[in-house]
């Protein structure tokens, strides 16, 4: 129990991090390159076995692992600047509710069928989607940002999909698992050092202490929320661990966004926010 607890506490604090980092002045991208380079240490120090670019390269999903690598720290940045600009509690329905796009790629790539459930759980969520975001919506942010929450929801689905078409057909063991969000890691923090040191050269801009730290904090729970939902993973059916993880953190965002940030919701929005637990549940347990 313990472990579900602290993965969803985990995963709530990186949306209120992220809200932080603009009253707090602190530039996104030095922040999150050096989230994924401490991402990247711990993913290699508790790895059980050898690490070296031969026995790297020799890995049938290391291709997957890079591509995963530039899209998690593009969606990560999509990430910051919607918890920033639309909300807490709005974004992480936007991005808990991609679930629905690894369920409908799971038809197409891996010939799964869509039960009852999983179709009503699908069906909800669409309209969650409206009644949280959409012309049904009538949260105060300016509507200017809606694209970031959709490209989230799109990138988030996304990722979801390359992680599980990849665990499906090349990562069997829990170990093999660590390595391989390691090298997910260590790809988003070349391309996160890549793009810093290239904004570097163009404005000259200062590395703060402030925003290093503040890439350490976010990257120990990012850390922490991917490495202990593994361990729930080891514990119990995926049919507890995601609807119990990924319902708590929207209720607990959208009560922290609500209570603490002051975020205007419409009783539209949490009749979305309500439908989008319970598609989360829906789809979980199909």
């Amino acid at each position: 129990m313990i472990f579900l607890v602290l993965t969803t506490l985990q995963s709530t604090a990186i949306f209120v991090v992220m809200k932080l980092f603009n009253r707090f002045r602190i530039d996104n991208w030095q922040a999150i390159t050096v989230n994924y380079m401490v991402a990247t240490v711990f993913g290699f120090v508790i790895y059980k076995g050898e690490i070296s670019p031969a026995v790297i390269m020799q890995e049938e999903w290391l291709v997957y692992a890079l591509i995963l690598g530039l899209t998690f720290i593009s969606t990560f940045f999509v990430f910051a600047l919607s918890s920033q600009k639309v909300g807490v509690a709005l974004t992480s329905v936007a991005s808990k509710m991609s679930v629905i796009i690894p369920v409908i790629a799971g038809l197409i790539l891996l010939g799964e069928k869509l039960n009852i459930l999983s179709g009503l759980g699908v069906a909800i969520a669409l309209v969650a989607f409206y009644l949280t975001l959409g012309k049904g919506a009538s949260s105060s942010f300016p509507k200017k940002y809606l694209f970031l929450p959709l490209l989230l929801f799109l990138g988030n689905g996304t990722n979801d999909t390359l992680m599980k078409y990849a665990i499906f057909h090349f990562v069997s063991e829990n170990n093999n698992l660590i390595l391989f969000l390691s090298v997910i890691f260590l790809a988003a923090l070349v391309m996160g050092l890549a793009i810093s040191i290239a904004r570097y050269l163009k404005t000259r801009y200062r590395i703060r202490l402030k925003n290093i730290l503040a890439g350490i904090i976010l990257g120990l729970l990012n850390f922490g929320s991917t490495y202990y939902i593994l361990k729930c993973m080891g514990i119990y059916e995926s049919s507890v661990v995601f609807p119990v993880t990924n319902a708590g953190i929207v209720s607990l965002s959208a009560l922290i966004g609500f209570y603490f940030f002051k975020e205007k919701l419409s009783k539209t929005n949490w009749a979305g926010i309500l439908l989008a637990i319970l598609a989360i549940i829906l789809i979980a347990n199909a």
